[in-house]
């Protein structure tokens, strides 16, 4: 709607410029006075209506309500993210932006960069559960997934991997102008999964505390519903959410069953972290030469642990 007023706008604007009615007058004959009056008529008249249309569509921009405002703004915002135009993302973004892991809009915007470069075919869902407005000042919890596929395969999987996401999340908005902009995101609760070849199959489910104090430890369990007649692998890890990312070092062990666990440390840096789990499926082939292991399948997931940090006296 804001797009089709700015081209009211425009073409109002190129009306002042050209207006029909007074390239006709420069071209009446001098005797054809009583056409000349006519058109001056036409003139106050077309002027008249072009005032009125300028009234009626700055009015009903402003007319708008705080709260529809907020719904397209989260609508253009999906718009673009799966059209992968980061310039008009950053439009949506306060300068000062800042979120709950320190990143600011430089860092987010490298970020997206990157995840553009690696997946494909991204559709988003956004459903804002909650507005809150108090002048210009907006607060916005969103539930929001997205499904998409990777650029790359990985390893010798011919197929390229799908991702699925969920996330909750705080955006705080400031009005500057006429203009809303995301100045901070609250992450409350994030879950990534990524599967190649067989483990697009495996149904996984995650278990971790959402949020823990600096310094304690806490368990991390995944249970996983691999295909029948399949070996599997897989480590458990906690990551600081920090960019660049540094890689933890995995150990892979035998899934016994259709789970795994371990207790983790959480840091004490500061940062938040993901309880990050890896899996590998592996079929074992009988051939003449001997026995075959091929891998057939990897499962990457991670869930949010938020940390908190203990003031003392």
């Amino acid at each position: 709607m804001f797009k089709n007023i700015l081209i009211l706008v425009m073409l109002i604007a190129i009306s002042g410029l050209y207006n029909p009615s007074i390239a006709a007058i420069s071209n009446v004959p001098k005797n054809a006075k009583e056409n000349v009056n006519i058109i001056e008529e036409n003139i106050d008249y077309d002027n008249e209506e072009t005032d009125r249309i300028k009234r009626v569509s700055f009015r009903d921009k402003f007319k708008k309500s705080p709260e529809t405002q907020i719904n397209n703004f989260f609508k253009k915002y999906t718009k673009y993210s799966e059209k992968n135009d980061i310039e008009k993302l950053k439009e949506l973004y306060s300068d000062d932006y800042v979120n709950n892991d320190g990143f600011n809009k430089a860092t987010v915007f490298k970020m997206m960069e990157m995840a553009n470069e690696s997946y494909t075919n991204v559709k988003y869902k956004t459903d804002i559960e909650t507005i809150s407005i108090k002048g210009n000042n907006a607060i916005a919890k969103i539930h929001e997934t997205a499904t998409g596929e990777t650029v790359k395969s990985l390893m010798k999987q011919e197929e390229k991997g799908l991702i699925k996401s969920e996330i909750y999340y705080i955006n705080y908005l400031k009005k500057e102008g006429t203009d809303w902009k995301i100045t901070n995101s609250n992450i409350l609760s994030e879950e990534v999964e990524l599967k190649y070849g067989e483990a697009k199959n495996t149904e996984i489910e995650i278990q971790a505390p959402e949020c823990v104090t600096e310094g304690s430890e806490y368990e991390v369990s995944v249970k996983a519903a691999t295909p029948d007649g399949v070996f599997s692998v897989g480590s458990i890890v906690n990551e600081p959410i920090i960019f660049p990312q540094k890689q933890a070092k995995d150990v892979y062990k035998g899934v016994k069953g259709e789970s795994i666990a371990r207790m983790v440390k959480a840091n004490t840096d500061g940062n938040n972290e993901y309880a990050t789990i890896s899996m590998a499926i592996t079929r074992v082939n009988v051939e003449p030469e001997g026995v075959a292991i091929k891998m057939t399948g990897m499962l990457f997931a991670m869930k949010r642990v938020n940390v908190f940090s203990i003031k003392k006296n």
